[in-house]
């Protein structure tokens, strides 16, 4: 046993030497998958953010890959540039949102706005503060934090995704009121963080231990993707073996858990504390935005679930909660219909994803240049 320990030693030893004297210096030792992505960062104030003053590239579901710029504040911008506290310039509209508004999988010119940007120019300058995994409690806080640092705004967009009542359900507050972080909430045992550590370690110095990640990490998609498969063809009542790509897809696309409250009753119920939570936060920023004399407009929008299998909640409630609370409200619902709804799906939605491509994007901003008072 000592015998074999000391040989396990030396080979590793050796491996890890050849690897960065040698390996490292290929363009197989990359990885973008495995890069850590330290611009993205805990807040203290808010939950997460980007960091300021980045130029980074990004992928998006392992492949698609995205130009990321932010700004001097940590928005994401169409370059690295400096923003003033106040505009002498232009009038200043804020963007607020989630994944969505972010604009993953899409450069910056595709993205609302960029849209946006293109389309007033000189007029307005476009403000992104929205972030992957936001919600309202975030939208909040953030836009409470800069307003507090003296930045003024002139109009506000809250666009407000289905899947931000689903994520009220897990932001915590402490006594003070303020949010947790994620590793506030999800705190590992020191053995835990040890072990994950040394993993990191010897992937990134042993050829060995990278090969077994990179065969760990294969074998885990087309795990994934077989029992996707499984479900379609279930779904379908169709061969597993005759269920096609496509199927498989749009069956992602359309049955992510986190959308299903929209239409089923017993999911409905499952997310109403998240729904409250939700309102007293989008209360407490409408409330914010008035106060400061920002005009606002909560817009709301399909995903392919809705698109596909209808919506009893989502547009309903947060209608008459604009209504009740006298807020302008923008629905984009209408147009995100079709007769052949499949279709529709896959030309205006990333392939086997809930985001919108360059074309929906499109849809989405013509419908707020129509409808929305820009003055």
């Amino acid at each position: 046993m000592k015998k074999f320990f000391l040989i396990f030693i030396s080979a590793l030893v050796i491996d890890i030497l050849i690897s960065n004297l040698i390996f490292k210096n290929t363009k197989y030792w990359e990885n973008s998958n495995w890069e850590k992505k330290w611009w993205r960062v805990s807040s203290k104030i808010y939950h997460h953010k980007i960091l300021p003053n980045i130029d980074k590239k990004e992928k998006w579901g392992g492949k698609i890959e995205k130009k990321l710029y932010t700004n001097s504040i940590g928005f994401r911008d169409k370059e690295i540039r400096e923003v003033e506290k106040v505009n002498l310039k232009k009038k200043r509209i804020l963007l607020v949102g989630d994944s969505f508004l972010e604009g993953v999988g899409l450069n910056y010119e595709n993205t609302i706005a960029g849209l946006l940007d293109e389309f007033f120019k000189d007029k307005y300058e476009i403000l992104n503060s929205a972030v992957g995994s936001y919600s309202p409690s975030i939208y909040y806080k953030k836009t409470k934090y800069y307003l507090d640092e003296g930045y003024k705004f002139d109009q506000a967009l809250i666009f407000l995704d289905l899947s931000d009542i689903f994520d009220e359900l897990f932001i915590k507050f402490n006594s003070n009121g303020d949010i947790l972080t994620f590793e506030e909430t999800k705190k590992r045992s020191i053995h835990k963080k040890l072990f994950y550590s040394l993993g990191r370690i010897l992937r990134d110095n042993s050829t060995s231990f990278r090969f077994l990640y990179m065969l760990s990490d294969r074998t885990e998609i087309i795990k994934n993707y077989i029992k996707l498969k499984l479900k379609t063809s279930e779904k379908l009542n169709k061969n597993f073996f005759k269920t096609s790509r496509d199927e498989v897809m749009f069956y992602r696309m359309t049955h992510i858990d986190r959308g299903f409250w929209t239409y089923n009753a017993d999911k409905f119920n499952e997310v109403l504390k998240g729904l409250e939570q939700s309102e007293k936060y989008l209360l407490k920023l409408f409330d914010l935005l008035d106060k400061n004399n920002i005009k606002s407009t909560l817009v709301i929008y399909p995903w392919p679930t809705q698109i596909f299998y209808g919506d009893n909640y989502h547009e309903k409630h947060w209608k008459n909660f604009a209504n009740t609370h006298n807020i302008d409200f923008v629905s984009t619902y209408n147009v995100f219909k079709s007769k052949n709804k499949k279709k529709f799906i896959f030309n205006n939605f990333i392939y086997g994803d809930i985001h919108w491509n360059i074309k929906g994007t499109k849809i989405i901003f013509d419908e707020l240049v129509k409808q929305i008072n820009f003055n």
